[in-house]
């Protein structure tokens, strides 16, 4: 039986992790055309916690306000991802059935930080095959997506080179593991620790940000990828080869507006935009598993009362791939 409330865990004003509560929902009422997803596993992300800290590359600060609020959290539940088990479904589905194992992702909708997630059947949704476990399902689809997305912008080929900056991330990890089975030439950089890590997960070599000056390095890449949104291309452009490609995953709106221009003054490509998940997506991302180009990696799993941790944890900026949330 459905119960008519559930945990979430809610955003009592912006700051820091302590603004997090967990409270009593009610579950979402279901409309005909969507599941309701009894949620096993999510992850507290990057894009999570600069939302809940308003912490955003420069210029963005005012859109972000526009969409989440000013003073004070207009969507007070986030999460874009989940992998559950459904429980329910609307009149109009067809395609899914209570007791299917799924997983997927609400996009700016959020609210996979609840216990129970409905979405409609059409949107980014799928079975998840027996062989993957919830919270292996819900950590691929930020990071997977996300260098997915910015791998193809970038059009990356075989023997090509790549700087891939922040690659211990979720998005970082998920770079260096497509990269490397694209039969690219992978240079990660990241903090000493995370060295080995990087060259088991297709690395080829590896520099530590903290002893190196990324401006001064000799060679020259087919491919820069900013994760972190710390090397502007504009003091970087250097590195690139002609023709060269900066995938600028993160970066401030000046930054963006100026992209478009940079093909006409200099030799080079600035591909960004956003990552969003779709069905197609989702799809990709187990064609990606299955071919062996990709594997799950989760630094910290959390209880889902402990969420507020998880926060903390990923606003010190060292995780490795991703937290997980388990409910």
């Amino acid at each position: 039986m459905i119960p008519e409330t559930m945990n979430a865990a809610i955003l009592t004003g912006f700051g820091a992790p302590e603004v997090i509560r967990i409270a009593k929902r009610p579950v979402p009422r279901l409309k005909p055309d969507q599941v309701l997803v009894r949620n096993h596993a999510a992850t507290v992300n990057s894009g999570d916690a600069r939302i809940r800290a308003r912490n955003v590359p420069k210029g963005y600060k005012f859109i972000m306000g526009l969409v989440f609020g000013f003073r004070s959290p207009r969507i007070k539940t986030l999460g874009t991802v989940f992998a559950g088990e459904v429980v329910a479904t609307g009149d109009a589905v067809q395609e899914f059935k209570t007791g299917d194992r799924v997983f997927g992702s609400t996009e700016l909708k959020m609210g996979t930080h609840a216990e129970y997630v409905a979405i409609k059947a059409k949107d980014a949704i799928l079975p998840l095959p027996d062989d993957h476990s919830y919270e292996d399902a819900a950590s691929y689809i930020f990071g997977t997506g996300t260098a997915l997305y910015f791998l193809g912008k970038a059009k990356l080929q075989s023997k090509e080179r790549i700087l891939i900056n922040g690659a211990a991330g979720s998005v970082g990890i998920a770079m260096v593991q497509l990269a490397h089975a694209r039969g690219a030439h992978v240079t990660a950089v990241a903090s000493a620790g995370n060295h080995d890590f990087l060259k088991m997960q297709g690395a080829n070599e590896v520099i530590d940000y903290h002893t190196t000056d990324l401006r001064t390095l000799p060679q020259t890449y087919d491919v820069i990828a900013d994760c972190p949104g710390n090397i502007p291309y504009a003091k970087h452009r250097h590195l690139l080869k002609k023709n060269g490609r900066f995938a600028m995953v993160t970066g401030t709106l000046a930054q963006a507006l100026m992209a478009p221009l940079v093909k006409l003054i200099r030799p080079h490509k600035i591909v960004g935009g956003t990552a969003l998940a779709t069905k197609s997506v989702l799809k990709n991302i187990l064609k990606q598993h299955e071919a062996g180009n990709i594997s799950p990696v989760i630094d910290k799993r959390f209880e889902f009362a402990q969420i507020a941790q998880a926060h903390a944890h990923v606003d010190k900026g060292h995780k490795r791939g991703n937290c997980v949330i388990r409910f």
